[in-house]
């Protein structure tokens, strides 16, 4: 029995998804490799970079603050802040005025990485550059902003629907 087609008529691994996973493994491989050559991967691993960004660029940063400013979603972010505070990087605390609010400092340690952090994102961004230009980066950025979007979009759908059939389960 023949098997569903997409509407674009791809083969399987053609298709858009699998494009996107292969340049995420490949990515990560990539920074794996700059870390190690650079020593950084002592202490940082893939994913850390944007939580750095966000420290480096205004320390001491409530986790909602972290979030908005990154993008990430509270239990990615909330992962990533125990690895890091694990690898020493940063402290969490209690807000003093806000109990309830959680903030994030670097340490001694995080903001020492701050400088071979940068020289490494900047080697990134140069290749990507050198590779395919800055108008094929912009339009690389917009395409990779829509998806994330739509993919946000879809999550937020799937959930509400699972939440309504739950619902509609536990009324019967």
């Amino acid at each position: 029995m023949p098997t569903a087609r997409t509407s674009m008529d791809d083969e399987p691994l053609d298709q858009i998804a699998f494009y996107i996973g292969r340049a995420y493994y490949s990515y990560v491989g990539w920074l794996e490799t700059l870390l190690t050559n650079s020593g950084l991967d002592q202490h940082l691993r893939p994913g850390m970079g944007q939580i750095l960004c966000a420290l480096y660029r205004d320390d001491d940063l409530s986790i909602t603050q972290i979030a908005s400013q990154t993008q990430l979603s509270q239990s990615t972010l909330t992962g990533m802040l125990v690895r890091m505070e694990r690898a020493g990087l940063i402290d969490r605390r209690r807000d003093e005025r806000d109990g309830r609010l959680v903030r994030v400092r670097l340490t001694r340690l995080g903001r020492s990485l701050e400088s071979d952090f940068f020289n490494v994102a900047e080697e990134v961004n140069e290749a990507f550059l050198a590779g395919v230009g800055k108008t094929e980066v912009v339009r690389a950025r917009r395409l990779l902003k829509r998806l994330i979007d739509i993919i946000r979009k879809q999550t937020k759908a799937k959930r509400l629907a699972d939440r309504s059939l739950l619902a509609a389960g536990e009324r019967k």
